[in-house]
């Protein structure tokens, strides 16, 4: 592996290397039985947003405005029904900075849901706290954003209809109390309440949300690796999950990974990733959905050129972000983690489902 380069782990499959066989899965999940128009949507995917921030990898100083460009863009979409969330709308759980977003989203036209992400909640490490700033626990967190996705009755998941025959899932594998890592579990609970859910509505297509992905999207996020806590741990339960109900589920939408979207089939399940709209290449997602396809469209942020050129340069600059295998700066290496960030060629497209 260590002399894999990242093509050659793409070629291979992040599957064959977990140990996983594709040889079985369904070229195409059968068509609902419950029959919907279209019905188009946004993303909005780890803003960070931060009110009292810096410019680094994570556009801080710029994150307000990001938001705001975000919003604008959304609502001038036309025939948009809902945006989501896909967490970390925070820097690090401030209360300051989620009454800022809040009173930003708020100005969308449309409905929107709001998941956690692993930055949404008081820093379990004391280091991280700032001086000027209160913080939410994760509870105050689903508290806050009562009505956008949760439901009043505290539970950090939430399902809601759309339109008859599509619905939407969040789920929250966040780990609030764990200091040394940044990953996630999905609690059997939720495992648990998935699998009912989609067993109860299996005649309707059922979107699901989560912050942490449950596919690896580049060597770096398989066990082991020194990104593998993008991926929740117990992913292979989730994807279980998901697998047993492919027809009734055949989308799963996620963040964390700061990366530009791609999706990739499994088992009659399409997984993508939401790109970022803090860090390069900072952008949101407008997506549709039929009971036959999913289309999207990811426009960057409406923010001054400079703006995105600042950004563009602190990815290249941050070592910690780069694939181990181009950890050393060269013309070479930085092409190579800028196509697997901007990842161009999925910037539009459309899947079968």
């Amino acid at each position: 592996m260590k002399n894999q380069n990242r093509r050659q782990f793409l070629q291979t499959g992040a599957f064959t290397l977990m140990g996983m066989s594709l040889m079985g899965r369904k070229a195409f999940a059968a068509p609902t039985k419950t029959n919907f128009a279209p019905v188009r949507f946004g993303v909005i995917s780890d803003p960070h947003l931060d009110i009292k921030g810096k410019n680094g990898m994570k556009m801080s100083a710029a994150s307000v405005n990001c938001v705001r460009q975000a919003v604008k863009g959304l609502n001038q979409e036309t025939g948009l029904s809902f945006v989501v969330v896909t967490g970390d709308l925070l820097l690090d759980g401030e209360k300051q900075n989620a009454e800022a977003i809040k009173e930003l989203l708020d100005s969308l036209t449309v409905p929107y849901f709001v998941i956690a992400g692993n930055h949404d909640f008081v820093p379990a490490n004391p280091a991280k706290h700032r001086d000027g700033f209160d913080y939410l626990t994760i509870e105050e967190f689903v508290k806050f954003f009562d009505g956008k996705g949760y439901d009043g009755s505290g539970n950090r998941y939430w399902a809601h209809s759309v339109v008859p025959g599509l619905r939407v899932i969040g789920l929250d594998a966040n780990l609030p109390l764990e200091q040394k890592k940044w990953g996630g579990v999905l609690p059997q609970e939720q495992l648990n309440w998935l699998d009912k859910q989609l067993t109860d509505h299996k005649d309707e297509m059922n979107i699901v949300f989560m912050h942490h992905n449950v596919i690896p999207w580049s060597s770096d996020e398989l066990k082991g690796g020194a990104k593998q806590w993008f991926c929740a741990d117990n992913a292979d339960a989730v994807r279980a999950v998901l697998e047993k109900h492919a027809e009734a589920a055949p989308l799963m939408i996620t963040g964390h990974r700061h990366i530009g979207m791609r999706v990739s089939e499994l088992a009659g399940v399409n997984y993508m990733v939401a790109p970022s709209a803090n860090t390069h290449p900072m952008r949101y997602s407008v997506l549709t959905v039929s009971p036959e396809a999913v289309t999207w469209k990811t426009p960057m942020i409406g923010v001054p050129e400079s703006v995105h050129i600042e950004a563009r340069n602190n990815l290249l600059a941050a070592t910690w972000w780069r694939e181990t295998q181009y950890a050393e700066r060269s013309a070479t290496s930085d092409a190579e983690v800028l196509e697997f960030y901007e990842k161009n060629s999925q910037r539009i497209g459309t899947k079968v489902l």
